[in-house]
């Protein structure tokens, strides 16, 4: 069954913004490099409701075991590294969704 993996940050209001924009381009650089990434900031129309949150990135996997090779990818681990640095929280929650 098809796994959604859903992960939101909402970014610290002292971040360096020279640190954001480089945490950004490192999240948007992971897409074509991890399978099923997609990555971006809310839309117009629902930015009223992202209750703080800044960015969101949606990970489409085949199989739920496939999200350990996610969480292991190489560049996963960079942008991690520099999220603590910028965001002052993060929620994420996985699903199985049938189509």
């Amino acid at each position: 069954m098809p796994v959604y993996h859903v992960a939101l940050f909402k970014l610290k209001p002292e971040a360096d913004p020279n640190k954001v924009k480089q945490w950004q381009a490192l999240a948007e650089g992971m897409v074509g490099q991890v399978p099923g990434l997609q990555a971006g900031a809310p839309i117009a129309l629902t930015a009223p409701m992202a209750k703080g949150f800044d960015m969101g990135v949606v990970v489409h996997l085949d199989y739920v075991e496939s999200l350990a090779t996610f969480f292991t990818h190489p560049s996963h681990e960079e942008v991690n590294e520099l999220y603590k640095d910028v965001c002052e929280m993060g929620s994420t929650i996985g699903y199985d969704i049938e189509f």
